[in-house]
C-alpha cells in the first residue's frame, strides 16, 4: 500500500512540475514578436518584387524594435519607403520603431552592396533588438535574428505569387 501511495505521489509531483514548466514557457514565449522576410511588390501594382521585413507584435503591450544602420555590406532595414527612411539606412546610427499591442509593420529590406558576389549558400541576417515600452518585469533588450540563405531569398522573390488581399 505504501508503494502505491509513493507512486501516486511521484506521478503528482512530476505532473505538477510539467504543468509549471509549460506555463512558464508559454508566458515567456507567448509575447515575443515575430519577424520574417517576405516578398512583396515595391508599390501596389508594381511588377518589381522586393524583400520586406514583416514584424508582428503578438503582445498586448507596445514594444520598441531597433536595429543598427550604416553597414552596406549587410542587409539593411528602412523605417519606410520615404527618402528619409532610405537615407537613414546608409549612415551609422540606430533606428527605432514602436509597435502597438498586436501591431505589425512591413519594412523595406535592402540587400548588401556586394549581393551579386555572395555565394548562394551563404546565410544573410538581420539582427533586431526589442523591448517592451512599458515592461512589467524584464527590462533589458532582447534580440531577434532573421536569417535567410541568398539562394532562398532569390527563390522567395522569383516565386512570388500575388495574394488575393493585396
Amino acid at each position: 500500500m505504501d508503494t502505491l501511495y509513493e507512486i501516486a505521489k511521484a506521478i503528482g509531483a512530476i505532473s505538477g512540475l510539467l504543468a509549471i514548466t509549460i506555463l512558464l514557457w508559454d508566458r515567456y514565449v507567448k509575447h515575443f514578436p515575430v519577424a520574417v522576410i517576405v516578398a512583396r511588390p515595391l508599390m501596389p501594382g508594381s511588377r518589381q518584387i522586393v524583400p520586406f521585413l514583416l514584424v508582428k507584435n503578438s503582445s498586448d503591450r507596445p514594444i520598441l524594435v531597433s536595429w543598427k544602420d550604416g553597414d552596406r555590406s549587410k542587409m539593411r532595414v528602412a523605417k519606410g519607403q520615404s527618402v528619409e527612411g532610405v537615407l537613414q539606412t546608409m549612415f551609422d546610427g540606430e533606428t527605432t520603431i514602436s509597435l502597438g499591442a498586436s501591431g505589425e509593420a512591413v519594412l523595406p529590406v535592402f540587400r548588401p552592396g556586394n549581393y551579386d558576389c555572395i555565394d548562394p549558400e551563404n546565410q544573410m541576417e538581420l539582427r533586431l533588438h526589442w523591448k517592451f515600452a512599458q515592461p512589467r518585469i524584464w527590462k533589458t533588450d532582447r534580440s531577434i535574428v532573421v536569417s535567410i540563405k541568398k539562394r532562398d531569398l532569390d527563390r522567395l522573390l522569383g516565386g512570388y505569387l500575388e495574394q488575393g488581399d493585396e
